[in-house]
């Protein structure tokens, strides 16, 4: 097995455990946000951001498993699409729910965000490796 695909699934299992543990607990992952007991509809939205999760992170695992890149490639990107997007959604939301927690939630995907990058860049930087 080559290293390449290595970056990918350190990211698949990352994020399929923190989907893991949005669909198990959400409550105590809602109660380090709120001075008060969540809501259902609360409870809710956190697992099914969970579910999103797992499945990103499973599809992710499941494809650097697999021969060739391309698929890698894809799920990386979609995670990466998703991730980026919840920034945005974060940054514009804090006439819903003030300063505090929209910086919060724009701030909590930046780490995927970050580490897929970087595991596109490795990607990229394999494919553009001369071939021994």
């Amino acid at each position: 097995m080559s290293w390449q695909p290595r970056p990918a699934r350190v990211i698949g299992y990352l994020r399929a455990a923190v989907g893991l543990g949005l669909i198990m607990a959400p409550k105590a992952v809602a109660r380090l946000q709120a001075d008060h007991s969540p809501t259902g509809t609360t409870v809710l939205l956190i697992r099914t951001i969970g579910i999103r999760d797992l499945v990103l992170g499973a599809g992710t695992v499941a494809a650097a498993q697999a021969a060739g890149d391309e698929g890698v490639r894809r799920w990386i990107t979609f995670g990466l699409l998703s991730d980026a997007l919840d920034v945005v959604a974060g940054a514009s939301s804090e006439s819903l729910v003030g300063r505090k927690a929209a910086l919060t939630a724009a701030g909590v995907p930046v780490p995927f965000v970050l580490a897929d990058l970087w595991a596109l860049g490795h990607l990229r930087a394999q494919r553009d490796a001369p071939q021994l």
